[in-house]
């Protein structure tokens, strides 16, 4: 395969800075016939590129090019089809039988895929790896007791309980990519940058912290891409991507709330934006004093006026959201309730509290749209007395502040989450053993906890988002959670490209990238 020209930061800078001087002289660039690499654009760099130690999105999307699952979702939707599997059936609440295609092989000599290679793949979130270290997405296959093999293509899935999420969470999901055992076994640790997959595309050059460089699999057996390479290229800074998109150094982003709106008068780029489906919301860490006090709690919830943070931080752009699940994931609470702003009411709060003259911090990501909602709950949280000091991190920093020993010291923070189709994933994080860990109120909730693991194995798909819907209603009655909004995805994108993204904003599917 053809090595492509690697982009450094240097070239990218002045290549853009060039572009934007000719835009200004009336230039237009133009893109390139033929187009073989497609050029994406990711805020974070990828990190691990073993399916069960990934550390985040960019990780998965880059994932889901490489490996192949028993059954994937289908382009731009939620509904899957089969992948690996010939066949895949549930038989009883409790066991799920497949067949493999014959013929499926695994990049750089690793051979034919088994069901051997699905026993390992599976079974192995629950085991540690080489370094003794074990996946962090355990739960998700939390109900598998064991895969067994009934031949070379054939095995069964044998739970301990029924689980209504497996499909969507862990097959259909980052956590069903099937790996080699053999290439695992032969590699160790370092298959977390040195994948072995069978799936569209394989990895031709990983440079943490910069970019990764997919070529195409000529072995895979389903659809090809139509872009036989795919560069995935660090860009942190939101307008050097802006420029970069002006010039055709890359051909799809992000874009920030507030991009500069010239971009969609460009002839060669076309501007989206689509509801997500993450969500944001304003936490308190309830084992930290006073806030382990519910009535100071209520009394900052009802001192903050959630629609005007939510404008302040997406420029008028995101609506507000009122509990954990927006609208457009099953199991959302449309009746939740509405708080508005009651000064009166929180001051009332506070003195019923015996509190006054408090001194607060809140934690956030270092991103416009955190710090503009921060700073509107600074001033109106003075009004009743609490004085808010912001503490303003880096991504490193940040994602770390709430978790182990350092997570005891976080009084309020803003967090994004990245919601998932299936409810109980998203409700997985704020159970008692996530103290320490995602659970960042430090909250714990038996009834919470309870109905997670019933809901969990409810096979009753109404009577399953009854209870989901009694967890937020859990949630909301501790005070410890001011929901924000689920955001908004903006998007920037040549119009050489149609984009394949799944409805949460979040997912993209290089390898369903098309050219227009």
């Amino acid at each position: 395969m053809t090595c492509h020209p690697v982009m450094t930061r240097r070239s990218l800078l002045s290549a853009s800075a060039a572009t934007a001087a000719l835009l200004l002289a009336g230039a237009r660039p133009v893109f390139a016939q033929g187009k073989t690499n497609l050029v994406l654009r990711v805020s974070k760099s990828a990190e691990v590129l073993d399916p069960h130690f990934r550390t985040g999105q960019v990780d998965g999307n880059v994932i889901r090019s490489i490996f192949q699952k028993l059954i994937s979702f289908k382009p731009n939707i939620y509904e899957w089809e089969l992948d690996a599997a010939e066949s895949i059936e549930q038989v009883s609440p409790t066991e799920i039988h497949f067949k493999l295609k014959p013929g499926q092989t695994f990049t750089d000599g690793y051979g034919e895929m088994t069901a051997d290679d699905v026993k390992f793949t599976f079974e192995r979130y629950a085991k540690p790896d080489a370094d003794g270290k074990i996946s962090a997405y355990k739960d998700d296959w939390a109900s598998l007791v064991e895969v067994k093999v009934d031949d070379k293509y054939s095995g069964r899935l044998i739970l301990s309980e029924p689980s209504p999420a497996l499909w969507n969470v862990a097959l259909a999901g980052g956590s069903g990519v099937i790996v080699s055992r053999k290439a695992v076994e032969a590699l160790g640790i370092k298959h977390r940058q040195q994948p072995v997959g069978s799936g569209p595309y394989k990895v031709q050059t990983f440079e943490p912290g910069q970019r990764v460089i997919l070529a195409e699999n000529a072995d895979y057996s389903r659809r090809h891409p139509d872009f036989p390479t795919c560069t995935v290229q660090l860009i942190a800074n939101p307008k050097t991507a802006e420029l970069a998109l002006r010039s055709g150094e890359i051909d799809f982003t992000e874009l920030a709330i507030g991009a500069d709106p010239s971009l969609a008068q460009l002839p060669n780029v076309k501007l989206l934006t689509m509801p997500g489906q993450r969500f944001v919301w304003l936490g308190m860490n309830v084992e930290h004093a006073p806030l382990n006090e519910i009535k100071v709690r209520q009394a900052l919830r009802y001192s903050l006026d959630v629609d005007q943070m939510v404008d302040a931080g997406y420029e008028g752009h995101a609506k507000r959201l009122n509990a954990m699940l927006p609208d457009s994931v099953d199991g959302s609470w449309p009746d939740a309730p509405v708080y508005k702003r009651d000064v009166e009411k929180a001051k009332s709060l506070l003195a019923e509290a015996g509190q006054s003259n408090l001194s607060l911090k809140i934690t956030i990501l270092n991103e416009p749209a955190f710090q503009n909602m921060a700073l509107v709950a600074q001033a109106q949280l003075q009004e009743i007395g609490i004085d808010l000091q912001i503490d303003q991190r880096e991504g490193a920093s940040f994602w770390s502040a709430g978790k182990g020993e350092s997570g005891k010291a976080l009084e309020l923070f803003i967090l994004r989450f990245n919601a998932h189709v299936d409810a109980n994933f998203n409700t997985r994080f704020f159970q008692t053993d996530q103290i320490g860990d995602w659970n960042w109120q430090r909250w714990s909730s038996p009834e919470f906890d309870a109905l997670h693991k019933a809901s969990s194995a409810n096979m009753d798909h109404d009577a399953r988002m009854a209870q989901i819907r009694d967890m937020q209603k859990i949630m909301d009655q501790s005070a410890a959670f001011v929901w924000l909004t689920n955001e908004v995805v903006n998007y920037g994108h040549s119009k050489a490209i149609v984009p394949a993204i799944m409805p949460n904003g979040n997912d993209w599917n290089f390898h369903y990238f098309k050219r227009a």
